[in-house]
């Protein structure tokens, strides 16, 4: 008989080989769930699609009442937002997800042709045709206004109403056609989205325009069906977006030749290409280009900046980033992380953000290419804060605040955690709350000594979880090739005040847990929560035991992985 060909890297004998088979398994399951939600709002839109548009219309009204939509509101303001109330339920939510993932009435519309007219030049990029009519809307006020027409409040709402008029059951401004319907349009060589968005933005449209269910352009243009042309017009509304505050507002010129500083005016519509916004000055009779940062509002109780636009939520307080993170769209991802810094931390309506997503969401989302992006950021984002509290801890006086230098003058002999620019700034610290957390910083320092583990934790803690033997000797099972005394790398997890924090080492060969209200318990988990690369569940930091058996973790070696390299 022939030798047996053996595999010379089995996935038995080589855990990388073996977790990259469980990402790819887990990548391909994701895949799968994936594309059944989608199948399923497919079949979803077909069934509302066999009734007539009228009939889906009340319809549609009917399930937005049922989320808590109040549809009245929305029908007296016809260019506006309407309303925009948190939904409260999870019944609720998971409604209004549907009724986005369907598309509510856009298709039948589309199909149908039943858009505005204005409407659906947006919906085909038609720009001559929303030049012309943008045009007579302006050539109208000109006739009625005379030569006030660029700061006539009237002028202003006769636009408005023009390039923010909702549209389909869904009430879609003129920039949200664009990136919803627009994209879905068989493409015409006369088309041209991006010009269309380009001539609204210049006209004054609203950037943080929502539909009915708050979501933005942002929702529709860098989601899950993101496409190249959706992404560019988000690009664009981004830019429109961080001076949006001056549109239609009196403002005044700063900062330029001295024959323009102190005019004063009305702010108008944005130009993505020059990145100017226009200002209809008052006294000068004209309008003129300038950039956002030579404009600033008259009134001093209108100076918020707005958010960024990407960080907006919806009713369920989603943003586009979970869409993204739940499709695996890595593309729209490095759109949203790496080009805008979309925040990871934007919590819905049931306290998850993309980073609670990524972290915790198991080996389906680990292995998804969004998760590996996001805790890219994670890491970088835990670093910049790990690099901030050491510069702080260590150039800043702790109690003045003062800038010491690379090294403080004085340090506390106790728990040698905080400096001080002199002997009378440590006093002070000293009775304005140092003498209370002194002592536990100290403790943090030294080393916690764990208790020895009993009861349910007992077996565990005695336990080999790669080769299932029980070590007898001392509280706990020391790491294999670890010497007494000696410290080692252990990660600790957990992340709640109720629930015991699991410890083991690189190996496996050492593992048990700390119950909450036990030694150690309160400073790991302070440690453990200051680590937001990994949103405040796990870290790793060191431990070591001594000739009893008995166990001392240090939480202030806390670190990520890297610092250990494990």
């Amino acid at each position: 008989m022939g030798k047996k060909k053996g595999k010379s890297k089995s996935t038995k004998n080589n855990p990388e080989n073996e977790n990259t088979s469980i990402a790819t398994g887990m990548r391909s399951f994701a895949e799968r769930n994936r594309m059944n939600n989608m199948k399923e709002s497919f079949a979803n839109m077909a069934e509302l699609d066999r009734h007539p548009l009228t009939k889906q219309k009340v319809i549609i009204r009917k399930s937005l009442v049922s989320i808590g939509t109040d549809c009245d509101k929305n029908d007296a303001d016809p260019a506006g937002n309407g309303d925009q109330s948190m939904i409260k339920s999870t019944a609720q939510a998971e409604a209004a997800r549907e009724i986005y993932s369907i598309g509510g009435d856009i298709h039948s519309h589309l199909a149908e042709g039943a858009f505005s007219g204005f409407g659906m030049n947006c919906v085909i990029g038609n720009v001559a045709a929303i030049r012309v009519m943008i045009d007579g809307v302006i050539n109208a006020i000109k006739k009625n206004h005379a030569e006030s027409w660029y700061c006539s409040c009237d002028s202003r709402e006769e636009m408005i109403k023009l390039i923010e008029t909702r549209d389909t059951s869904m009430r879609l401004s003129p920039l949200l056609l664009i990136v919803s319907a627009g994209k879905n349009v068989v493409d015409q060589p006369y088309m041209d989205h991006k010009g269309a968005a380009k001539l609204l933005l210049k006209s004054g449209a609203n950037p943080f325009a929502k539909d009915v269910l708050g979501k933005t352009v942002a929702h529709y243009g860098a989601g899950a069906m993101a496409t190249p042309m959706t992404l560019e017009v988000v690009d664009m509304c981004i830019l429109a977006a961080r001076s949006s505050h001056l549109l239609g507002k009196d403002v005044e010129l700063h900062s330029l030749k001295a024959n323009m500083n102190g005019s004063r005016g009305v702010a108008g519509g944005f130009d993505p290409d020059s990145g100017r916004r226009v200002v209809y000055l008052l006294e000068d009779k004209k309008e003129v280009w300038v950039k956002p940062d030579n404009i600033r509002l008259v009134a001093v109780e209108n100076t918020n900046q707005p958010k960024m636009l990407l960080d907006v939520q919806d009713r369920m307080g989603s943003v586009s980033l979970h869409e993204v993170l739940m499709q695996d769209r890595t593309d729209v991802a490095e759109f949203l992380l790496m080009k805008h810094q979309t925040s990871i931390h934007t919590e819905d309506m049931d306290g998850v953000s993309p980073m609670n997503i990524s972290t915790g969401g198991g080996h389906m989302m680990m292995a998804s290419g969004v998760s590996k992006i996001i805790a890219d950021v994670t890491r970088a984002e835990a670093k910049k804060f790990r690099d901030a509290k050491k510069q702080a801890i260590e150039r800043t006086c702790a109690n003045c605040n003062k800038d010491l230098g690379k090294v403080g003058q004085m340090m506390c002999a106790a728990c040698k955690t905080v400096s001080y620019c002199g002997r009378e700034c440590q006093v002070a610290h000293w009775n304005n709350g140092h003498k209370a957390e002194c002592k536990t910083l100290k403790v943090t320092a030294k080393g916690v000594k764990l208790k020895a583990p009993s009861g349910e934790y007992a077996f565990n803690a005695s336990v080999s979880m790669v080769s299932g033997k029980t070590h007898n000797k001392g509280h706990y099972r020391i790491p294999d090739g670890t010497r007494t005394g000696a410290k080692f790398v252990v990660k600790v997890q957990g992340g709640s005040e109720m629930m015991p924090i699991m410890v083991y080492d690189q190996t496996r060969t050492c593992n048990f847990s700390i119950p909450p209200g036990q030694p150690g318990f309160k400073e790991v988990l302070t440690e453990m929560k200051k680590e937001m690369a990994w949103g405040g569940r796990k870290t790793f930091m060191k431990a070591s035991f001594d000739d009893s058996g008995a166990c001392t973790i240090y939480p202030a070696t806390a670190g990520v992985k890297a610092k250990y390299k494990w």
